[in-house]
């Protein structure tokens, strides 16, 4: 498939992987009884709402800057629909239960699956670069992988602090998880 994105598609795709993880995050949060793992929930998804957020405003001014807006292919469904895209990362192969969280994991289990879904969503940045139509559309997929790369990074602490490590937990926890190391 010949399919290419440019700018504001990629920022579609990034608003609408936001969205649905706050949503995923939302939706977890009732499912746990407890103020802590229900607030961890709550964190993450506004975590995810603030880069929602962030992405919505670029997009914007991006438009406003340029005039380019996203294109409507009525022969390529997956360009024309960002939502297509931005389901890959969320719910692919590795990224913990598929159907959400079922309320009796821990807070560690809670933040290893967000960091399994936000490598996820780092590969599938990575991945999206071959499909980016120009250099400012690399550019824009770059800033998005270094944002994922500083939200990943957090979610180490956090995890490191939660098991009692020090600092050197993040880098180790890194190449271990989900082989991102090996993507780099």
């Amino acid at each position: 498939m010949d399919t290419q994105f440019n700018v504001f598609e990629i920022l579609r795709i990034a608003e609408e992987i936001e969205h649905k993880a706050a949503k995923f995050y939302l939706r977890a949060a009732g499912q746990f009884a407890d103020a802590r793992r229900r607030d961890l929930c709550y964190d993450l998804a506004s975590w995810r709402v603030k880069h929602e957020r962030a992405w919505i405003r670029l997009r914007q001014e991006y438009s406003d800057r340029t005039g380019e807006f996203g294109t409507f292919d009525p022969d390529n469904y997956v360009r024309s629909n960002p939502h297509v895209m931005a389901s890959l990362p969320w719910f692919g192969p590795g990224c913990g239960s598929q159907n959400g969280l079922a309320g009796y994991e821990d807070a560690t289990q809670i933040v290893r699956d967000a960091l399994r879904r936000a490598e996820a969503v780092w590969i599938f940045y990575r991945g999206l670069k071959e499909f980016a139509c120009d250099p400012a559309a690399r550019r824009m997929i770059d800033a998005m992988i270094a944002e994922e790369d500083r939200h990943i990074r957090q979610l180490n602490r956090s995890l490191g602090q939660m098991l009692g490590r020090s600092g050197d937990f993040d880098q180790r926890a890194r190449s271990d998880s989900v082989g991102t190391a090996n993507h780099r």
